[in-house]
């Protein structure tokens, strides 16, 4: 907005800024900022105090300002209401943000950036509701803004820290309705064309159902909220103003407990309308969507090399280079932080039906060729023993025959496998070293060795950590390709078309989640944590310097190699800051007892 330019101005005197000459040049900047709010009035009928203020002040500086001087008068109008809008937003948000520090204020603004009323992008397919978006600017409206694992990834910092409960429900009541195949969507798409395409974004939204039931008083009544379904029980797929659409109810706790239930029997379905028309880089076999559960472990295991069912999603586009339909990082098998994200929920449902809190005790499955149940405890009980012997990669090769380790692969040890259960054609995947290990740690600690998890953060800390965000593979990884250009079109099948969007550049949101598991198990291994939180603290210096300098006052969705600029990144991306504002609340409230 205006104030970026603003603030160089006032804070530098620079009356040759081309604002500047602008302003001195016409009025049409002030009559901008109060008709642009005018427009609105209809929908938001608050926005005419605003307006007429502004109008006000901008008419008499019109009417009795010399042109030489409206830069000077401009200038205070603006910051004045900047001011003033700040404040009021501030007031509205949990202690945490209102009494925080700058940089907490910062983040949570986003929350206000990133929320909003678009016509073409809505929580309702019958009208306007307002929605989050993924990011900006690419992200902002129609089929791409509203995302399923973005959204449940964001909503615990942006809604619930900042104090934000209704927005936070209103997005959990909205996805719930359209539970599909024991799935949400990947894309919304206003509920009228949504698309079933994602593995992990079920299991994101389960996990944020327990936040918001542990951080908004009474919370646990969303619980027994009853939700119109969007499709039949069937999963027969019907147009979103179909009589049979909406025709019948669930309560919360029902569609978690059918999201358990249809993962323990197993999902197997092709995409309605797969095809060209509905992914034109995919391969047929791409739209075939297939998840399964291990019972002699507890795990679950997904996808296929043709798909890419989590958030490491890019599908090759290049005929050129011959990875059309080729996915960069398929990760089927069984994705560390969806086994991590599976565990948080097992053990909260099952804390909850021991207190009598949640109507069900556990699932059917399919087991030995008889159907019997298996409670929550259980089901826990088996991730719980067989995690670290299938996931860690032992420091002393010593060790090696007390895990599911294949020596000959293995590039960096006294680290988590980022997938287990790779086919044997490419299992040399399961070795490789990202950023998607802390996510288990953060929501289900208690899967993990205490040391073997400090020992792989602080490796993660050394060879991931970036200025911005956290590398999404290894440097020393022979498929490591630090930049993100889209644009490539050459024969180099490792870049073109952008294939290594996360082979190597730096997101910015896992770097939360990172701070979060680092900060849990110092505390864990040592009770004074202070070192610690002064290394973390420093590891946000330069994303808040990045917040306070960028012109869209976000944090972005990527950046390129030791945090250089990505040209098509967004420039600002709401999980980015959601998930430092969920490390700053932890401490918080480590702080607060």
């Amino acid at each position: 907005g205006w104030m970026h330019a603003l603030r160089h101005i006032m804070k530098t005197n620079d009356l040759g800024h081309p604002l500047c000459g602008h302003l001195r040049e016409g009025t049409w900047a002030m009559d901008y900022v109060y008709t642009r709010l005018e427009k609105q009035t209809k929908t938001f009928p608050r926005l005419a105090k605003p307006a007429a203020w502004f109008k006000e002040r901008f008419d008499k500086i019109k009417a009795t300002v010399p042109s030489f001087l409206r830069p000077k008068y401009f200038a205070i109008v603006v910051f004045e209401g900047y001011k003033a809008t700040r404040r009021t937003v501030m007031e509205q948000c949990s202690e945490f943000v209102s009494n925080g520090h700058a940089f907490t204020q910062d983040l949570a603004l986003t929350s206000v950036q990133m929320y909003g009323l678009v016509q073409s992008a809505s929580l309702d397919p019958g009208k306007p509701v307002p929605s989050v978006a993924a990011g900006l600017p690419h992200f902002a409206s129609s089929w791409a803004r509203c995302w399923g694992r973005d959204v449940f990834i964001s909503l615990r910092g942006l809604f619930l820290t900042t104090g934000n409960y209704d927005a936070a429900k209103k997005h959990i009541l909205a996805f719930c309705s359209t539970l599909k195949h024991g799935l949400i969507p990947n894309l919304l798409d206003s509920i009228r064309n949504p698309r079933y395409n994602s593995r992990d974004s079920p299991w994101w939204m389960l996990q944020n159902i327990q936040d918001y039931v542990k951080t908004v008083p009474d919370g646990i009544n969303i619980l027994a909220e009853p939700v119109k379904r969007r499709f039949p029980l069937d999963d027969t797929w019907i147009p979103w103003n179909d009589p049979q659409a909406y025709s019948y109810s669930s309560t919360v706790a029902e569609i978690i407990q059918e999201i358990l239930q249809r993962h323990a029997l197993g999902i197997n379905f092709r995409e309605h309308n797969a095809g060209p028309n509905l992914d034109m880089q995919m391969k047929d076999e791409g739209f075939n969507i297939e998840i399964h559960v291990d019972w002699t472990t507890g795990i679950i295991y997904g996808g296929s090399q043709h798909n890419c069912g989590t958030w490491m999603d890019k599908m090759g586009e290049s005929t050129k280079a011959g990875t059309k339909g080729v996915p960069g990082t398929p990760r089927d098998g069984a994705p560390i932080e969806i086994i991590g994200l599976l565990k948080s929920t097992l053990r909260w449902v099952d804390e909850l039906a021991s207190k009598g809190q949640f109507p069900f005790k556990g699932v059917e499955a399919q087991i030995d060729g008889k159907l019997q149940l298996v409670t929550y405890k259980e089901w826990s009980d088996l991730l719980q023993a067989s995690f670290e012997k299938h996931y860690y990669v032992p420091l002393d090769p010593a060790d090696d025959a007390k895990y599911e380790v294949n020596s000959a692969l293995i590039n960096r040890r006294g680290i988590y496998k980022d997938v287990y259960g790779t086919p044997k054609d490419r299992e040399w995947s399961d070795y490789q070293l990202r950023c998607n290990f802390p996510i288990a740690m953060t929501v289900a600690p208690e899967l993990f060795d205490p040391e073997h998890a400090l020992g792989a953060l602080k490796v993660a800390d050394e060879v991931l950590r970036s200025p911005l965000g956290m590398k999404t593979l290894d440097p020393s990884d022979g498929q490591y390709r630090g930049n993100y250009d889209n644009s490539n079109d050459s024969h180099d099948a490792a870049i073109a078309k952008g294939l290594n969007y996360h082979q190597g550049p730096e997101w910015g949101w896992p770097l939360g989640y990172f701070l979060r598991a680092y900060l849990h198990f110092e505390r864990v291994q040592n009770k004074d944590v202070t070192d610690a939180l002064h290394r973390l603290h420093a590891a946000l210096l330069v994303p808040r310097r990045s917040i306070q300098d960028d012109p869209w006052a976000g944090l972005p969705e990527l950046t390129n190699e030791n945090g250089s600029y990505c040209h098509d990144s967004c420039r600002t991306q709401a999980w980015s800051s959601s998930t430092l504002l969920d490390f700053l609340e932890d401490v918080h409230q480590l702080q607060k007892s």
